[in-house]
């Protein structure tokens, strides 16, 4: 494999549309069948350029492939569709949310050549999880080491005392 993965795209047709895709994009699509994690494979391939050679379907290329898994089944935000005919008192008002698939795409490949997409590795630890780690507890309690200071039980019971004084009056 002599050239980047970000240099491979090839186009490819779903849902009665043509899509521009690379190893590791992710693009959302008409809505497919299958939950999400599994494999979905895209055969209707119109193009594939890699390799500094462009391969033109007519009207498909035989030997490419695009391959990719689904990463979520969602529906798109509400539009609302509204007729209205004017001096007849004609109106109708309806929303539409269009359903999609969220496809990530592993790999590309043309005959014997194959590219796939970059590794992404796990994202590092967050700060709040470093601070989480670092607050040990006691083994014996169950309790954190820092000791809390508690508040003096007189001004607590004064302030009640004032409370009953207020309410007699």
């Amino acid at each position: 494999m002599s050239t980047e993965p970000s240099d491979v795209y090839a186009v490819i047709r779903s849902g009665g549309k043509q899509y521009r895709v690379s190893p590791g994009q992710r693009l959302k699509l008409e809505r497919l069948d299958g939950a999400a994690g599994d494999r979905v494979t895209f055969s209707d391939v119109l193009l594939v350029s890699g390799g500094g050679e462009v391969a033109v379907g007519a009207p498909t290329v035989e030997s490419a492939s695009v391959s990719g898994e689904i990463v979520e089944q969602g529906r798109g935000r509400k539009i609302r569709v509204f007729k209205y005919k004017n001096k007849t008192r004609y109106r109708r008002l309806r929303g539409h949310r269009q359903l999609h698939t969220a496809v990530r795409v592993d790999e590309v490949s043309l005959g014997d050549q194959t590219w796939t997409a970059p590794v992404v590795e796990a994202p590092a630890e967050t700060e709040a999880e470093a601070v989480e780690e670092a607050v040990s507890l006691d083994d014996s309690t169950d309790e954190p080491t820092a000791e809390v200071e508690e508040a003096p039980e007189a001004a607590v019971e004064q302030s009640g005392d004032d409370a009953t004084e207020a309410s007699e009056d």
